[in-house]
């Protein structure tokens, strides 16, 4: 008995019977669907989107005779619309299962078809109940494109280029070859299709001026990658020299200077154990500059008086720091002081940061976190207390 899956396309097989067959890509934009005739079936697609060339699954129910056998099912892609290579316009025949109509498979598609709004149709027909209805529309993903970059675009004859490489084929072999004739180098790529700083080593015997790597992977992968190879010096020619000296004075300076004089802490808030009002706020950047010909180290140290106002005077010792370091010169080594709780303060002077003899030549900068801790009984008002910083 004949396949009745085959006579839903058995004209167009007969048409093309004989013919050269070109594979036929659907535009990027399919027409619309032709009106559905599902008579209860169902149809779903596995992803919105599907890679150039990709599979995509689909599922459907409901392709089920008037006896409770299951249907014969085809899936075309964009209603026939997208064609194998040999011609034929059906990409799967699935037979549904007895009772539910149940039905699952894959299309894979043709490399050609690309951008959005495609769809599949699944058909049934005679012996079989008619049936015809299409998925919900996918995107076909744009081409990944093959690119190489090259760390610098001029070498010297027997130097070295890095070249990294994105979108080659997973796992494969990728041939460099220069100016498409003597082969450099193989590798292979990574599990996702890149490579990075891959030294191509260019022979001695290149010829100055402009030249290309190709970069070649299964495929037909192709990608060139222009480049120059820098004309050697001369040996004959005439040079001269000239001896350029300074002398830097041992100034004997251990310098410090903040980036503002001020610093307007954030207004009190009630703590959460009502306990206590708190301010918070950052110190301007301090900045030491250590210059002597001898490398004594230093500390950079802070203390602050009381804060006064009209409302009264607060005890300086409520006002409590983190410090920080935020840079070093290359070679010196500073460490920032310990964290003073409010309550203990800054009453007392205490170190802001460190720097170790023999490490501390150069210029680092310093900050500070600061917190304000006061009673409850705490008057409103202004207040303002000076912190003096000192290097030593």
């Amino acid at each position: 008995m004949p396949n009745p899956l085959h006579r839903l396309s058995g004209g167009l097989i007969a048409a093309l019977a004989g013919a050269t067959v070109l594979a036929v890509a659907a535009p990027a934009h399919a027409a619309d669907p032709r009106p559905d005739n599902p008579k209860g079936a169902t149809v779903a697609i596995a992803a919105s989107t599907v890679a150039p060339g990709g599979t995509l699954a689909f599922t459907g129910t409901g392709f089920v005779n008037a006896d409770g056998t299951g249907s014969n099912v085809v899936v075309k892609v964009d209603d026939g619309q997208v064609r194998k290579a040999d011609g034929g316009d059906i990409f799967a025949e699935v037979k549904a299962a007895d009772t539910t109509g149940a039905v699952s498979g894959t299309v894979t598609l043709p490399a050609g078809v690309t951008g959005a709004g495609h769809w599949l149709r699944m058909l049934t027909g005679a012996p079989d109940e008619v049936r015809s209805l299409h998925t919900a529309l996918f995107a076909v993903e744009a081409p990944k494109v093959a690119a190489v970059t090259l760390a610098g675009s001029t070498v010297e004859a027997g130097g070295t280029l890095a070249a990294s490489g994105v979108n080659f084929p997973p796992a494969a072999t990728v041939t460099v070859k220069l100016d498409r004739a003597a082969t450099l180098t193989t590798f292979t790529s990574g599990a996702d299709g890149s490579f990075a700083d891959r030294g191509i080593a260019v022979p001695a015997s290149a010829a100055a001026g402009p030249h290309t790597l190709n970069f070649l992977a299964a495929g037909g992968v192709s990608v060139a990658v222009p480049f120059t190879v820098a004309a050697a010096p001369d040996p004959d020619a005439p040079t001269a020299a000239v001896t350029i000296t300074t002398s830097v004075p041992d100034t004997g300076a251990l310098a410090i200077k903040v980036g503002a004089t001020t610093v307007a802490l954030s207004t009190p808030q009630v703590t959460p154990e009502l306990d206590a009002l708190v301010a918070t706020g950052a110190l301007p950047t301090v900045t030491v500059s250590d210059l002597r010909g001898v490398d004594a180290g230093w500390t950079v140290s802070g203390q602050i008086g009381d804060f006064t106002g009209a409302a009264g005077t607060i005890d300086g010792r409520f006002l409590g720091w983190t410090p920080k370091v935020l840079t070093t010169a290359t070679g010196q080594t500073v460490a920032a002081g310990g964290a003073v709780p409010a309550g203990t303060g800054l009453k007392a002077a205490a170190p802001l940061a460190t720097a170790a003899a023999g490490k501390g030549r150069g210029t680092a900068t310093l900050g500070a976190d600061l917190q304000l801790r006061l009673p409850t009984t705490t008057l409103p008002g202004s207040y303002t207390a000076t912190l003096t910083l000192t290097a030593i």
